[in-house]
């Protein structure tokens, strides 16, 4: 009996995989032409040449006409005298360089985490003279001083200010109906603090807007993708990943899955509707205020951003670049970040208007891969069960000969999703030897990423129960360790 209710269950699981894995397949096989790398870089620095080629050379007499154009709005020429795109280690040519804002909420943070994301925008290779950095803060954070001081005493060309979010004001410059709103008052969100400082700082519509956390790291070159790569597109994203890998067994295998799922699913859901990922993307400030900025009430700001500015008509571009921030090594403040996160998609799964090829695709994105992680529960477990017992042969053929396609089928891919995780993490995280990349990769091998895929069903589980008993999501700030 035990055996008929163990295949029983193994069957449906296998056909539950099978349905989730012929959505994926749709997702694993096209790779999306929406990708920003070194080549997007090339063809801007040939065409900026090609211009310059054709355009009349300057009269000796400096006369009009002479064909010699005025940086880019927004752009200020550095103290030094030269042109912003002239720094040697900046491959834009002049015409591409643009100002990019950098806009950094914080609450209760760190100053050495906050200190190492400035750092690291400081050392990008890109004019530091165009980028400014606004740190947005909330007047009850008893850890501004700490941070101020901090950054103040730093020794840096780059332009940090600091911005206290006053929700009164912001409350003000809505009306009544503009925004959903749950009680009285500004919801103390991400979604308002961004909303206020993109709202009282001074933008040009050329500005390049990003958001960064306290604790994000991107590859020295993402500045000047960015701005390549918004030659072609309206909004560029970076894929995602985490870099506190030594803090334990889930960051590790968090750096892998989140970086395969950025690799393999999301950057091919490019053509929408698209999600953002929360930080590391890059937008004109005029197309913010074309899509009236951030929704106050949004726990997951960017997924209602991205959703936002597909219907909008705009065109999403994937850098093939990694953004690194740090992830929890504490199994409670994992699963209050990713319940949180999960939530994200419910409010659009029914969103009018979507063609069907669009809805499938962000269902196949979001919710069947939570799915999957849900399966797992019993999956997992039922699935090394009947290995066991087929490869010792104790009873006999244990998998019934219809079954074999859908498991054959299963396991291909998720040998080949396996396989693309390990060329993803290579590629997003970095090793400081050979023995830590094969440690990494032992460790963090295709059954510990299964185990890690099926945590997810914790934070899953406890959200679609928030959402049906109507429990609205609360923004709650991750420890940063």
């Amino acid at each position: 009996m035990l055996l008929e209710v163990v295949v029983a269950v193994f069957a449906l699981t296998q056909l539950v995989y099978f349905v989730g894995n012929c959505a994926l397949a749709t997702l694993l096989v096209c790779r999306s032409d929406a990708v920003v790398d070194d080549r997007t870089l090339e063809r801007v620095v040939a065409e900026a040449a090609e211009h310059d080629r054709e355009r009349p050379l300057a009269r000796p007499d400096g006369g009009s006409g002479s064909g010699i154009t005025s940086p880019p709005s927004g752009t200020e020429r550095p103290a030094d005298g030269s042109q912003p795109g002239a720094a040697s280690d900046c491959r834009l040519p002049a015409s591409a360089v643009r100002r990019i804002r950098v806009l950094v909420p914080i609450y209760r943070e760190r100053p050495a985490v906050l200190e190492e994301t400035l750092d690291n925008i400081a050392a990008q290779r890109y004019p530091t003279a165009n980028v400014t950095v606004s740190v947005i803060y909330e007047p009850d954070d008893p850890t501004v001083s700490a941070v101020r001081e901090a950054v103040a005493a730093r020794r840096s060309n780059l332009a940090v200010e600091f911005v206290a979010v006053d929700r009164a004001a912001l409350a003000a410059d809505r009306s009544p109906g503009d925004w959903t709103f749950r009680g009285t008052g500004v919801p103390q969100t991400k979604a308002a603090a961004l909303t206020y400082a993109f709202t009282t700082l001074s933008f040009a519509a050329d500005d390049v807007v990003t958001v960064f956390d306290s604790d994000t790291q991107v590859p020295l070159d993402t500045f000047e993708l960015a701005a390549a790569g918004l030659v072609e597109y309206d909004i560029v994203q970076a894929k995602q990943t985490a870099r506190n890998v030594g803090d334990g067994l889930l960051p590790l295998l968090e750096s892998m899955g989140i970086a395969a799922w950025s690799d393999l699913i999301y950057a091919n859901s490019a053509d929408g509707p698209y999600q953002l990922l929360g930080k590391a993307y890059f937008v004109p400030a005029g197309v913010l205020y074309d899509l009236d900025r951030w929704q106050l009430d949004a726990v997951t700001e960017d997924m209602a951003l991205g959703v936002a500015a597909h219907e909008r008509g705009c065109t999403l571009g994937v850098m093939d670049r990694y953004v690194q921030d740090l992830c929890p090594a504490d199994l409670k403040a994992w699963v209050n970040q990713k319940r949180r996160w999960v939530r994200g998609p419910y409010r659009h799964l029914l969103t009018p208007g979507w063609s069907g090829l669009e809805r499938g695709r962000f269902w196949a994105g979001t919710v069947l891969t939570q799915l999957l992680s849900v399966t797992n529960v019993l999956g997992l477990p039922v699935g090394l069960a009947v290995l066991w017992l087929t490869l010792t042969g104790s009873s006999g053929a244990v998998v019934p000969a219809a079954l074999l396609p859908l498991v054959l089928f299963n396991g291909v891919v998720w040998c080949y999703y396996g396989w693309q995780s390990y060329r993803a993490a290579w590629e997003a995280v970095g090793f400081e030897s050979r023995w830590a990349k094969l440690r990494y990769s032992l460790l963090s091998n295709p059954l510990a990423q299964a185990l890690y895929a099926t945590l997810w069903a914790v934070p899953v589980c406890l959200a679609l129960i928030d959402a049906v008993r109507g429990v609205a999501p609360t923004f709650d700030v991750t420890p940063k360790e």
